[in-house]
């Protein structure tokens, strides 16, 4: 069982309790015996490849489709003996949700407050609160259709929190936005997060789940690799690089081109300035002390060094490498 948080303590139940979790589709296996527990409070990125079966979870834990194995719990329920008590605290947002086109915004956010049951005062209340959330309040009279892409997108997230849903899954919602549109939704998030909700998402902007989610966890063909913090699964599945500046007055194409002949020393370097040279070193290649002994035969000095993390793309782009090579 994937899970970061210590069962001994005082804290509030895990939210999502997933075990053995698999789904078929025919011969396929889309999902292959995921184990996952997600506490509460967290902004989760479901990550990997096209088809590693994201969607396919997503649409599990939406009560959209039965599980083949396994049993999935979200906030205390399961979700195939107690459904409807699940669909009323979650909320389900897929990539690119239909709207209707004959529907103003406010008509829709109305229609589905409804089904909820609210009315009246309490209904156009909660309607008003929920598009100020998404920054639609002044566009609540248009048509659903006439509203840009990213308008649509922050339009269902408004739906989507209309009933106040413990946990929100969102499947691709920044999907074909410019960046302007990314940063409102992304905002928008934010603000749902800090009131309190769950929230887990895929996406393929690794740049905003890096910058957004405080978990991730990571699948390949079906099978959840790790999950838990973003920094501690980073650590554990990336390649941190070492960069260090070698000072070389007078002489830097000739260290430049000596260096490059040095194993373990990337080719892949930048000259920083007209005296210093910044290389990037693979220490499984070549250890720190070995490169400084070379630099100092060489009568080269360091003048500095740090370290890179390895980004979230990274780890995912080699996620999809090796799914295919498989």
């Amino acid at each position: 069982m994937i899970s970061w948080t210590d069962p001994s303590s005082s804290m509030p139940a895990d939210l999502v309790r997933i075990s053995g979790l698999g789904v078929d589709y025919g011969d396929r296996r889309a999902v292959d015996g995921v184990h996952l527990r997600i506490p509460p409070g967290e902004v989760f990125g479901l990550l990997g490849p096209n088809g590693a079966g994201k969607t396919t979870m997503f649409r599990v834990m939406a009560t959209l489709l039965p599980p083949t194995r396994g049993e999935v719990e979200l906030c205390g329920e399961n979700i195939q003996s107690k459904p409807r008590e699940v669909r009323s605290t979650i909320a389900y947002m897929p990539d690119l949700a239909p709207m209707p086109s004959d529907l103003r915004a406010v008509e829709y956010l109305r229609f589905y407050a409804e089904s909820y049951g609210l009315r009246g005062k309490e209904r156009d209340a909660r309607v008003t609160e929920c598009l100020e959330s998404v920054g639609l309040r002044e566009r609540s009279k248009d048509i659903c259709t006439k509203l840009s892409l990213g308008m649509r997108q922050r339009l269902a997230l408004a739906k989507a929190i209309l009933h106040r849903p413990r946990l929100l899954i969102l499947d691709e919602p920044a999907s074909g936005l410019d960046p302007m549109a990314r940063a409102d939704l992304k905002n928008a998030l934010r603000r749902q997060a800090d009131a309190g909700a769950t929230v887990i998402l895929s996406s393929h902007i690794m740049a905003e789940i890096q910058d957004l989610c405080t978990s991730i966890g990571l699948l390949q063909r079906g099978r959840l690799l790790d999950a838990g913090p973003i920094r501690k699964v980073l650590a554990k599945f990336g390649q941190a690089e070492t960069r260090v500046i070698v000072r070389s007055p007078g002489r830097r194409d000739e260290v430049a081109a000596w260096l490059r002949e040095v194993p373990g020393v990337s080719a892949e370097f930048r000259i920083a300035d007209e005296e210093s040279i910044e290389l990037r070193l693979d220490e499984a290649k070549l250890s720190r002390a070995a490169l400084f002994t070379a630099l100092g035969e060489a009568r080269l000095g360091v003048t500095g060094m740090h370290a890179v993390e390895t980004s979230v793309e990274e780890v995912v782009v080699r996620l999809g490498s090796q799914s295919s090579l498989s």
